[in-house]
């Protein structure tokens, strides 16, 4: 479906298909670290809970970047902003690769979270500007692709890694691609666009709005049933249920396939019953399945671990066709930016610290079962959400 995707679409492809790889390795760079956990606690003499932490201060950086991209493409353009998040990242991929004191190992893990925050915006202004507004939409969805083949992909790049080498080569090897490919992009013409930086009157007036809130809360428990329990999966399964590290690493990542579909799936549910029914329900039934991660053993864990996914990834077309619904058109983007980043700090980062805590006292499958209990409280949460096209309170 790519490649015909591709065929309908004008010059540029080859220029869109450098931004998805580019995307692809952004991607890979922030979700790698969880199909290694297991690997590096051991060979760091950390605990779980310590581990799990890298998570958080990952998202923190990611979330401080993409709040001061505007700025940063504002004075370097789109390509440039894109060329240095490219460069950064292999710095911090190479610094990480290198490193054994867990003062330098967090130092690295911020910093490589500021490296890849900066690339999404501006990609997807760049995008916007390389196609004609009548295929943006087949354009988004090949760079889209991206993310999903990261989380399939990464689990067997890990296993590969840590059966044959070590996870440090591997560090050096995402480094030695995102190199590649920041020279790539050196000889690539993507234009002279430049990015806008944020306003505080726009800001300031959509933190006043209670939807706002309502937003951020359900993108952040969508972003757990996803990246969130993805991070702490495999030591879960490692370290609790006695899987060896490529065992479960295979499991997650043959979960992970069907997901390509389901996300197709979740955008047509959303046109046919409403995004706000679509995420409440998706939220109820996928933090139901995270429980019964918690619960289950043996043949059934395995059957919970392969269908949680599946749902997940159905609520974020609805979220963002909910969130589209309530913005003005005029500072839409805005609106992602503020939105997004933060719902990343809570679910990728702030959750699977969380569970590390609880793992570290003794609760691991505890820890599983609070953060469904999280995720089934959103069919309360978007229930609340108005039946309005605008956060102005236009009917």
């Amino acid at each position: 479906m790519t490649i015909a995707t591709l065929k309908t679409m004008p010059q540029g492809s080859g220029k869109l298909v450098l931004l998805a790889s580019i995307f692809y390795l952004n991607f890979l760079s922030r979700i790698i670290l969880a199909p290694i956990l297991p690997r590096i606690r051991t060979d760091l003499g950390l605990t779980t809970g310590q581990v799990s932490g890298f998570f958080l201060f990952l998202s923190i950086g990611y979330l401080s970047a993409q709040l001061a991209s505007g700025f940063i493409s504002q004075r370097l353009a789109h390509k440039w902003t894109i060329f240095l998040s490219i460069l950064l990242s292999a710095l911090c991929l190479g610094l990480l690769g290198t490193v054994k004191d867990l003062a330098l190992v967090i130092i690295a893990i911020v910093c490589l979270g500021l490296a890849t925050g900066l690339y999404l915006p501006s990609a997807i202004a760049t995008i916007t500007a390389l196609f004609d507004k009548n295929f943006w939409g087949r354009a988004v969805s090949v760079h889209e692709l991206a993310p999903n083949l990261a989380f399939i992909t990464a689990p067997l790049i890990a296993s590969f890694f840590v059966a044959r080498y070590n996870w440090h080569l591997l560090m050096f090897v995402l480094a030695a691609s995102s190199l590649t490919l920041a020279v790539i992009l050196w000889r690539t013409d993507l234009g002279t666009l430049a990015g806008t930086a944020p306003s505080i009157s726009a800001c300031s007036r959509y933190l006043s709005k209670r939807e706002f809130w309502l937003m951020l809360i359900l993108f952040g428990l969508g972003i757990t049933s996803t990246i969130g329990i993805y991070n702490m999966l495999p030591i879960y399964l490692v370290s609790w249920h006695g899987f060896s590290e490529v065992h479960a690493n295979y499991l997650i990542s043959l979960s992970r396939i069907a997901t390509l579909a389901t996300a197709l799936l979740g955008g047509l549910l959303s046109d046919l019953l409403g995004p706000k029914r679509v995420m409440g329900w998706v939220l109820l039934f996928t933090g139901g399945l995270t429980c019964l991660l918690g619960i289950t053993e043996g043949a059934l864990l395995k059957v919970v671990v392969f269908l949680q996914p599946l749902l997940a990834v159905c609520f974020f077309p609805a979220a963002f066709s909910s969130l589209s619904a309530i913005s003005d058109p005029r500072d839409r983007n805005l609106l992602i930016s503020m939105i997004i980043p933060l719902a990343y700090v809570m679910g990728a980062g702030v959750m699977p610290a969380g569970i590390g805590w609880m793992a570290d006292h003794g609760l691991f499958p505890q820890g599983f079962v609070a953060a469904g209990v999280f995720m089934a409280s959103g069919v309360v949460i978007s229930s609340l959400l108005p039946r309005v096209n605008s956060l102005d309170g236009t009917p």
